[in-house]
């Protein structure tokens, strides 16, 4: 075993296991960031996973940059992902504008989006269907399939037409899908509040 480390350092190749302890997170995490593109990697003949170094790396820096103190659990917590700056700023001016406890987190990259929500789970995914990194579409069928990911609300905002999707093959069930033009933000507002009240303790 010892030996067989030793080879996979000198070829800076890592194991799923050894990301996953590395990192803090399961190897299901792991499976799915490879699957996904967000880390480099394949299978051995005997169906093994090799990842590259250099893209553990990678996930390592963008862990450090979103992994965020402990907050109050009361407060809802939300991952946007969207690569337009602008959009992004129009979410983060206009849910701070609503007065609500809400954590944004927001992210352009969607490889980076992909390994917060890992790291920590948000109670809300807002995010779009098509980006350059990632097959919005894949990524959402592997994390509805997923029971880690089973209590994450998920919501798509997308300029695609219910058509288009329906060609792409469709959303998982249990996805919220909202046009951008212009994102219905008072439907996006009842939904968090929604989502705030479940997370209220009942007296």
């Amino acid at each position: 075993m010892a030996a067989k480390k030793i080879a996979l350092r000198a070829l800076d190749l890592m194991t799923t296991s050894d990301v996953a302890k590395e990192l803090g997170v399961t190897i299901r995490s792991v499976q799915l960031w490879v699957e996904q593109g967000v880390l480099e990697g394949w299978k051995t003949p005997g169906g093994h996973r090799r990842i590259t170094r250099a893209s553990f790396s990678r996930i390592a820096m963008v862990q450090a940059v979103h992994t965020n103190a402990p907050s109050d659990s009361s407060r809802l917590k939300v991952v946007v992902v969207e690569d337009d700056a602008e959009m992004l700023m129009l979410y983060r001016l206009t849910i701070d504008s609503w007065g609500l406890p809400i954590d944004v987190v927001l992210i352009n990259n969607a490889c980076e989006g992909l390994v917060s929500i890992s790291q920590n789970t948000p109670d809300l995914l807002i995010t779009d269907l098509i980006m350059p990194e990632i097959d919005g579409f894949a990524m959402l069928k592997v994390l509805r399939a997923s029971q880690d990911f089973t209590p994450m609300a998920i919501v798509v905002v997308t300029a695609m037409t219910p058509q288009e999707i329906v060609d792409k093959g469709g959303l998982p069930k249990n996805i919220r899908m909202y046009g951008k033009t212009p994102v219905p933000f008072w439907e996006m507002r009842e939904l968090m509040q929604g989502l705030i009240d479940k997370k209220r303790p009942s007296n």
